[in-house]
């Protein structure tokens, strides 16, 4: 999911033996107004050929208070901050802030800081800085976020030298570091108004609902961005944002609704992204009265069976989806996806499931047991309501088609969204998520699994798999060998899935963008919080 836009610590076997010193090492990578970044332009040579590029965006999601302020950051990254690695398109951890990094048993990282390396307002990036900037900072959020940081994980061991011991093991961590919320924000700097960072790009205006606008940083440590001034335009309704890309009001849009791909694509430079997000619905097996019924684990495959994917993908989602049920995007699982099966369209075996339960027709179709009818509620809204219509409505139709009624409640933000996760208020909860970090196992730890994730609201209460699961999972934080980390990831999703049906995986998504042809050297990234914008042109 594209929230942070909710672990039991389970020993290691041998992790001096195991990693030696060095467990992964990174090579070394090599407000304004407009007349100032005009001046801008003509600095940089090269770059004065590229003009402004505007974008437009969903809807403004940004935190700007507490711990989990994000403006710039998330679920927008308007590279303002960066972070100490990258994760590449192809979820590829590499250095950025950090040149290279090593383990120390029993559970500390080491991170070895580029030098040379200033914030927007000239202060050094150094260790100090990352501790304040980084560590300390995530250490205030719920659970220390994912990477499980204390108020005492973070040690200065020279200017440009910090180790990081989190709260419990935690094998993960250069892999969790390259999402965005845990970039560096210079000391004095707030992530919720004004942030200030080591990024490509500089902080110049931000109106909430409006847009938030970054320039070139002229001061750059790395190659200097080509472009001397974004703007990001929010549109939470995709029609409107792309009637502003076919007017011209914007040359970049965001997620281009599926339906609309064919019409644009003779006009516009149409580009996807790799599979890195999902539509799923989870199941609140856990629920209290009156949203108790999918305790029952057969009402739950009833459900998972009822649904016809292919009439999903090809009829709503215009062809623009995949069929696959893994949850975690199957590149990450590499080898080991097939472990999952997912669930074939059976209608007749829902019925027989619902039969087997106890439910059986009513008058109107819709089944009963002991006076109950077998109503749920699907609650639309992650990142919002709009993301997902019609997708409730086809469910709707899909599920009274085997005796189940459901009532759609939407909500039109992710925080509203999860505020109802908080109460227990729904049966059936629709997300579209995405896989974040570099670590195989970041979906189902931070939303499943018991131990404690760090994640914005409890997902666990209402959807977790069981112990089992939480048994299968809990070592993909402390094993060594990725290759093993991404078969218990398998493992733990096929328990969650396949056996428990904790969630109903419905179609893998990409990302998709459109543009005028003037916008060049554009990169979409399966985690769209990961696009880099320093390389981009508008000519």
């Amino acid at each position: 999911m594209t929230t942070t836009s909710p672990r039991r610590p389970c020993p290691s076997r041998s992790l001096g033996l195991a990693l030696a010193l060095v467990l992964l090492v990174g090579a070394a990578c090599g407000g304004n107004d407009r007349d100032e970044a005009t001046t801008t332009e003509t600095d940089t040579g090269a770059a004065a050929e590229s003009k402004e590029l505007r974008v437009g965006f969903t809807d403004d999601q940004y935190v700007l208070e507490g711990a989990d302020a994000n403006l710039g950051a998330y679920p927008l990254n308007t590279n303002i901050v960066e972070t100490l690695t990258y994760l590449s398109p192809k979820y590829e951890v590499l250095p950025r802030l950090a040149e290279r990094w090593e383990f120390i048993p029993p559970n500390t990282w080491r991170f070895h800081l580029r030098k040379g390396v200033k914030f927007h307002d000239g202060q050094p990036f150094n260790a100090q800085a990352a501790k304040v900037g980084i560590f300390d900072r995530v250490a205030q959020r719920r659970g220390g976020g994912t990477i499980r940081a204390g108020a005492d994980s973070a040690v200065v061991v020279d200017e440009h030298t910090i180790d990081f011991t989190p709260t419990g093991p935690n094998l993960r961590v250069p892999e969790q570091l390259v999402h965005p919320q845990t970039g560096a924000i210079a000391p004095g700097s707030s992530f919720g108004d004004k942030p200030v960072g080591t990024g490509a790009f500089r902080f110049v205006e931000y109106l909430p609902k409006e847009r938030i606008v970054v320039e070139r940083n002229p001061d750059y440590w790395g190659e200097k961005a080509k472009l001397p001034r974004i703007t990001f335009r929010f549109f939470p309704d995709a029609n409107v944002r792309r009637l502003a890309l076919d007017s011209g009001e914007i040359d970049l849009a965001y997620q281009i609704p599926p339906p609309d791909v064919k019409a644009l694509e003779s006009r516009f430079d149409i580009k996807k992204s790799t599979v890195g997000a999902y539509e799923a619905m989870y199941a609140n097996s856990h629920g209290a009265p009156p949203h108790d019924l999918l305790a029952d684990v057969r009402i739950r495959r009833a459900i998972a069976h009822a649904i016809d994917r292919k009439k999903l993908i090809d009829g709503v989602f215009f062809g623009e989806a995949t069929d696959d049920q893994t949850w975690v995007p199957p590149n990450s699982l590499g080898r080991h996806a097939s472990t999952v099966k997912g669930f074939t369209t059976d209608q007749g075996r829902a019925k027989s499931l619902l039969d087997e339960a106890g439910w059986k027709p009513g008058t109107d179709g819709i089944r009963e047991k002991g006076g109950r009818r077998l109503k749920l509620t699907l609650v639309s809204g992650f990142p919002s309501a709009e993301v997902h219509r019609p997708i409730p409505t086809f469910l709707q139709s899909e599920l009274k088609n085997v005796g189940i009624e459901i009532e759609i409640v939407e909500r039109p933000d992710s925080a509203s969204f999860q505020a109802l996760i908080e109460s227990g208020q729904g049966d059936l909860y629709l997300e579209q998520g995405n896989q974040n970090d570099g670590n195989p196992a970041f979906l189902p730890v931070l939303l499943l699994y018991t131990g404690g994730s760090g994640a914005s609201a409890p997902y666990q209460k209402l959807f977790a798999p069981g112990p089992k699961f939480d048994e299968i999972i809990a070592p993909a934080l402390t094993e060594p060998d990725i290759e093993k980390v991404r078969k218990i990831t398998a493992d733990a999703m096929h328990e969650a899935i396949d056996e428990q049906v904790a969630l109903v995986p419905l179609a893998g998504i990409y990302r998709i963008y459109g543009m005028k042809k003037t916008v060049k050297n554009f990169i979409p990234h399966p985690s769209f919080l990961n696009i880099r914008w320093d390389g981009v042109e508008n000519r």
